[in-house]
Parts: C-alpha cells; sequence; structure tokens
C-alpha cells in the first residue's frame, strides 16, 4: 500500500559553499541555535562531497520563519542561504520501497513530465519526499494519486 502525505507552508533554507574542513562545525552550531529556539527541523539534505565544499538544506514550518531568522543573524556562513517560504512537502511511503525497485524513478518522472524541479529531495527506507513550490504542488500531488491509485 502507498501513502500519499502532503504538509503545507513548509520554509527551505540552503547553505552553499560550505567548506569541507569547517561543514560539522558549522552544521552542529547551525542546528544547535535551531533547537536552542524550538525549531522543528524536519527534512535535511547534505550533499556529498566532491570538491573542498559541500551544501546542506533543510525544512521547517513557516511559522517558525522569524525565528529562523534570529538563527541567521546569530551565524557567520560563507554565502548568504536560499531562503524560500510557502513551500508544499509531498511525501510517498511504502513498505513496498524497502525491497522494491523503480519508486523514484517513478516519482522523478511525474516530476520531469510535468516540468517542475524540486526544492529539496529526502529519502528514507520506505519514504521519498519533495519539497515543492505551492503553484507546482496540486499537479505534481494530483498526477502522483493517479499513477498510485490513491
Amino acid at each position: 500500500m502507498i501513502n500519499i502525505s502532503i504538509t503545507e507552508q513548509v520554509s527551505v533554507v540552503t547553505f552553499g559553499n560550505i567548506p569541507y574542513e569547517s561543514e560539522s562545525d558549522f552544521i552542529y552550531r547551525l542546528f544547535s541555535l535551531s533547537a536552542d529556539e524550538n525549531i522543528n527541523i524536519d527534512m535535511i539534505s547534505k550533499a556529498s562531497v566532491s570538491t573542498d565544499r559541500t551544501s546542506v538544506g533543510f525544512t521547517f514550518s513557516d511559522n517558525d520563519m522569524p525565528l529562523m531568522l534570529k538563527v541567521l543573524g546569530n551565524l557567520s556562513f560563507y554565502r548568504p542561504p536560499l531562503v524560500s517560504c510557502g513551500n508544499v512537502k509531498i511525501s510517498v511511503k511504502t513498505s513496498d520501497m524497502i525491497n522494491g525497485k523503480g519508486l523514484d524513478m517513478k516519482v522523478f518522472g511525474v516530476l520531469s513530465e510535468l516540468n517542475i524541479t524540486p526544492i529539496l529531495v529526502t529519502t528514507a527506507e520506505d519514504e521519498i519526499s519533495v519539497v515543492v513550490r505551492e503553484s507546482d504542488s496540486s499537479d505534481f500531488e494530483r498526477r502522483l494519486k493517479t499513477m498510485f491509485l490513491c
């Protein structure tokens, strides 16, 4: 069985150009300050290091944006982060993903078919979550539900 869930009013912050040698300290400080403000960080996506720089992106509720701006004001960063509000997270969850193949291909196929660029993507053993702009979310959700007959 496949379950598709929707979370609206999702904010995304993405930091790029983080020097590899200080990434753990930077990410720890970022999430420590966020925890101090009681911000619930939901999705976290960190790029693999292919050079001497890396990136990290994460999501939280739009309601916590004022608190996140306070956090960002207490950080020194290498390049200003990309900040986006009013997004939608769509999660596709199924135990079939544990031993199966192709769910990722199907989800990215829908994104490609609809010409939607995801803002952030994370996976778990039985789930793939995609953050998209609110303006793209209805078509994406409708197409996924049609594909998986939910």
